[in-house]
Order: structure tokens, then C-alpha cells, then sequence
């Protein structure tokens, strides 16, 4: 876990399953939502970028939690309108 920010939240990939995880505690939530609710309030088609420290970022947690399973360092999560 992140003890420098006291949260959890992971997106990895289970080649072997074919499933996306994510892996998180209540402040990882919590990130993810104040996210996602900054996206919701953009005005048309937008988008925003979750990563990792290592990748530059501070919105994701780089240690994961399933050795199997390959850490994704970038999601791109895109708001679209009709």
C-alpha cells in the first residue's frame, strides 16, 4: 500500500483470465470518485489521466496487489456526449 498517501488503487491486468482488476481501499475509492466527479463536471467529450508515481503521475498506487497480474501505469478514462 501507498503510506506516503495512505491509499490503495490499482488497475492490473489477469492476462491469463482476460479480466481488468481493480484493487483499492476507501481512500483509493474516494480518488477514484473525486476523479471521475471532476470529469462529469467538463462540458462536452474530455477526458482525464490516471498514473502511477513512476509514471509521473499521483492518482494510481504502483505496488500491485496480485503477483500474477502485469500493473497498469496509465488509464484514460474519456467522457463522451451524444
Amino acid at each position: 500500500m501507498n503510506l506516503k498517501n495512505n491509499f490503495l488503487l490499482t488497475f492490473e491486468w489477469d492476462a491469463k483470465d482476460e479480466i481488468l482488476e481493480i484493487h483499492a481501499n476507501r481512500e483509493g475509492l474516494e480518488k477514484l470518485r473525486t476523479a471521475i466527479n471532476t470529469l462529469l463536471s467538463k462540458n462536452g467529450c474530455d477526458h482525464i489521466h490516471l498514473m502511477t508515481e513512476d509514471w509521473g503521475g499521483e492518482e494510481l498506487s504502483n505496488e500491485k496487489q496480485c503477483q500474477e497480474n502485469e500493473i497498469i501505469n496509465h488509464v484514460k478514462v474519456f467522457q463522451w456526449t451524444t
